[in-house]
């Protein structure tokens, strides 16, 4: 037997009949047993590792944990370089509730053996926990050959690899070739030739990291987020799409790009791997089938980079730009303060509208309060803005100067979307889309957009009803409106689903691909976007690049998308809509000649010279040769005000509206919830920015005890501890902590925040909820300890549970 190298003086067959009867009672699940006879074994010979082992195991089942961990201790100390036996230790610690421990031992095993995925998927859980461990060591250990979650194949390989196919398949060409075989050899070549080409992508991107001096990070998070639910990009995934991947092709010398991707579970920024990345755009352009296994695979993938992937170390003065969004992250901020301590890197947001706050009546609720939580921490963080229109340009200095930001015209650069949606795609032919659809030329009108309120579908659908009874359903063309479903659309189905004469007349149609909506394009009639309003309006700039006639209503961005090769009508105004419709549809001779000035004066730009100009924006703002580490976040409270550490609940701007989750500080936080915020395992801590007076002054802080036991909250100044008292389960207590004016004479007041104990919620949730946290924290109130007015107004409205009022006072 291997396990029994050195018996010593002790007799084989004593030792073998002791392992024997620990076996057969491990196999019995009679723990005792095989803890008794284990023992005997090792006894006799205390140098068997793999017998610590399972000696181990059935302590631990026997509920021994401490002389079970003491077992695993030995074995490790025997035979360092067994990875198993680190995994059991990983296990025994996460029993223990030793968390960090387990993440330690786990990383071990994979160090030692990067094929154990057991490991791997123990550290991604963990993750979504909120425990932590030294990513570059995971990484290292991953990009091993043979990894468990390998890497993802690189570019060049794949390409060798479709050449291998190829050169296999030429070699067995003599016979002719079926419709199959001629099939899987196209496959074969266009894979070859995409993989070629993202691959000099790759080196190109590399070349120009080398050599850059302003390095621009893109935060792809919502796109990589849309992916998990959806394939075929909209309006801005494909934005992002689009300008990121023309960058990485084609690099704007002296600008280095890279990719990232904010991580909800592990609460922080992860890099993209490049090769990835360019793998799930390609694909996302090409069909809208999620369930093929090609790209389902890659979403994978991406996703198991994103959960176990390096985390992202931001060059110094780096300028962090997201094109997308970020209003679901709502931790995202504390981490772009972080980045900006440690790195000084600018934080430089892409708004492409206001549209929850200048027409909250077309959004849901919790989509008007994520916005306005993001706004608010937009105007607090955003080194510059970058935006799509004149339109959302004037909207977005508005609603600053409803806040009470300055947002000076300078510093916000328009990049119009104008550009060309032509793709150089493996076509397939008109009269193919036609069949799919039913559809015949020229003979229905193109609504391209999500069905929501505020695309106005009910407008075009009560016009089309209008035309139909003036001229009869056979002479009208039909309404194709191409979208997925969004929100407040009930009424647009409704309108649909109680007339036979429009549901005849309006086809309804979603998971289009990108070859069968440029034929759409090209084949209909002309084009409708009546929206009540819009950031820039995409399908506009689509349908002008296939030439097409759009009618447009007159409201925000849209003179500005369609400019003078559009037609338009007031919005709200049902009759012009409807005269207009009927121009469009029956004076040909007026379509013509809109078709012939689009043809003649419109000229679409390439993607790639959006890119350009935000790089050179870039430049323009920071000066290559100077030094542009973009200062820390300050977070000045207003002395008497009460800060709530929980979610947006407005619905509604109003004046002197400010962020309470500004006030947080480094990454012991969990995203807030609508009472407040747990801390991490831990602790948080709160960064107040005050003005030395020489006055003591009184903090009243909200805490929140854990929901199952009893705790011992800690309240530190400046890393002393101020308060310390004891919390119930569920308990909410205000502690009054004094601060002397020595504390703040640096103007900055460090406050830490911790319980001695943390509850697991994945233990009461069922796994739903699987967070480990710390004390929760309500909010927070500063006053001068002299100001009585103040301290009397702040525990009346404690008392009264009116602090919401307390919150809005300035």
């Amino acid at each position: 037997m291997s396990l029994l190298k050195r018996p010593g003086a002790a007799s084989k067959t004593a030792i073998t009949a002791a392992i024997r009867a620990g076996d057969a009672g491990r196999d019995a699940r009679d723990w005792a047993t095989a803890e008794k006879n284990y023992a005997r074994a090792l006894k006799l010979n205390p140098g068997l590792a793999g017998i610590w082992v399972q000696y181990g195991h059935a302590l631990k089942e026997g509920g021994n944990l401490d002389e079970a961990g003491a077992a695993y201790a030995k074995a490790i100390a025997i035979a360092p370089m067994t990875a198993d036996t680190h995994l059991q230790m990983g296990h025994l610690l996460k029993l223990q509730g030793r968390a960090d421990d387990a993440a330690a031992s786990y990383l071990r095993a994979v160090e030692l053996d990067p094929e154990l995925r057991f490991a791997v998927d123990e550290l991604r859980h963990l993750a979504v926990k909120g425990v932590e461990w030294d990513t570059e060591r995971l990484a290292d250990a991953m990009e091993k050959p043979g990894a468990a979650a390998s890497q993802p194949m690189t570019l060049e390989q794949l390409a060798d690899q479709l050449e291998r196919r190829l050169s296999s398949f030429q070699l067995f060409s003599e016979t002719p070739a079926s419709d199959a075989d001629k099939r899987l050899l196209e496959s074969i070549q266009d894979g070859l030739k995409a993989a070629r080409k993202l691959s000099d992508a790759e080196q190109v991107s590399a070349q120009a990291q080398a050599e850059a001096a302003a390095h621009v990070v893109f935060d792809v998070s919502d796109l990589l987020s849309y992916f998990d639910n959806a394939r075929l990009p909209t309006g801005i995934q494909r934005v992002q799409i689009e300008v990121i991947t023309a960058l990485l092709f084609d690099p704007v010398p002296g600008v280095a790009v890279e990719v990232c991707s904010f991580s909800k579970a592990r609460d922080m920024w992860v890099t993209a791997p490049l090769p990835l990345f360019l793998r799930l755009c390609e694909l996302a352009l090409k069909s809208g089938d999620r369930t093929d296994l090609v790209w389902t695979e890659a979403v994978e993938e991406m996703q198991l980079a994103l959960d176990i992937g390096r985390q992202l170390k931001f060059s110094q003065g780096a300028y962090l730009i997201n094109l997308g969004t970020s209003w679901w992250l709502q931790n995202y901020f504390l981490h772009v303060r972080m980045a900006k301590e440690r790195y000084g890197i600018h934080y430089i947001p892409f708004v492409h509208d206001m549209i929850p706050v200048m027409t909250p009546e077309h959004c849901v609720e919790r989509l008007t309060q994520d916005f306005i939580s993001w706004a608010l921490g937009v105007y607090s963080h955003a080194d510059h803005f970058l935006t799509n229109s004149e339109a959302s340009r004037r909207d977005l200095i508005k609603v600053g100067a409803t806040l009470g930001y300055e947002v000076k015209e300078e510093n916000v650069k328009v990049i119009q979307l104008n550009a060309d949606f032509r793709k150089p795609i493996t076509e397939i032919p008109v009269a193919e889309t036609m069949q799919r659809y039913g559809l015949k030329p020229s003979d229905y009108v193109l609504f391209v957009s999500t069905v929501e309120s505020r695309k106005n579908h009910l407008s075009a659908f009560k016009a089309w009803l209008d035309l139909i009874r003036r001229h009869g359903a056979g002479k009208v063309p039909k309404l194709v409106c191409v979208g997925n479903r969004g929100w407040l659309n009930d009424q647009v189905f409704a309108m649909l689903e109680s007339n036979p004469e429009l549901r005849q007349s309006i086809m309804m149609v979603s998971g289009v691909s990108d070859p069968d909506l440029a034929n759409l394009y090209k084949a209909c009639a002309f084009t409708l976007y009546p929206s009540s309003y819009e950031g820039w309006g995409l399908p506009v700039t689509e349908s002008l690049c296939y030439g097409k006639a759009a009618l447009l209503s007159d409201s925000s961005s849209l003179p500005e998308a369609g400019g003078e090769f559009a037609v338009y009508f007031k919005l709200g105004d049902q009759a012009e809509l409807t005269a207009q419709l009927e121009r469009l549809m029956f004076d040909k001779a007026f379509r013509a000649e809109c078709e012939r000035k689009i043809a003649a004066d419109f000229q679409p730009r390439p993607w790639r010279d959006l890119g350009v100009e935000i790089a050179e924006t870039i430049k323009t703002w920071f000066p290559e040769g100077e030094r542009h580490d973009a200062p820390p976040v300050e977070a000045r409270p207003e002395l008497g005000r009460y800060y709530w550490l929980r979610d947006v609940a407005d619905t509604a701007v109003y004046p002197g509206m400010r962020s309470s989750e500004i006030f947080r500080s480094g990454d012991g936080w969990w995203s807030p919830d609508d009472w407040g915020s747990w801390t991490k395992p831990k602790g948080g801590a709160l960064q107040l920015h005050v003005k030395p007076t020489g006055q003591k002054m009184r903090l009243y802080v909200g805490l929140l005890g854990l929901q199952r036991e009893d705790c011992t909250a800690e309240v530190r100044i400046g890393g002393m501890t101020a308060r310390k008292e004891p919390l119930h389960p569920g308990e909410h207590r205000w502690m009054p902590v004094d601060i002397a004016a020595e504390d703040m004479s640096s103007g900055v007041l460090q406050i830490s925040l911790r319980s001695d104990k943390a509850q697991d919620f994945g233990l009461y949730t069922n796994g739903v909820d699987t967070r480990v946290t710390g004390v929760g924290v309500i909010g927070f109130m500063l006053c001068e300890a002299d100001n009585m007015q103040a301290r009397a107004d702040f525990l009346e409205a404690l008392t009264m549970r009116d602090l919401g009022e307390l919150a809005k006072r300035r």
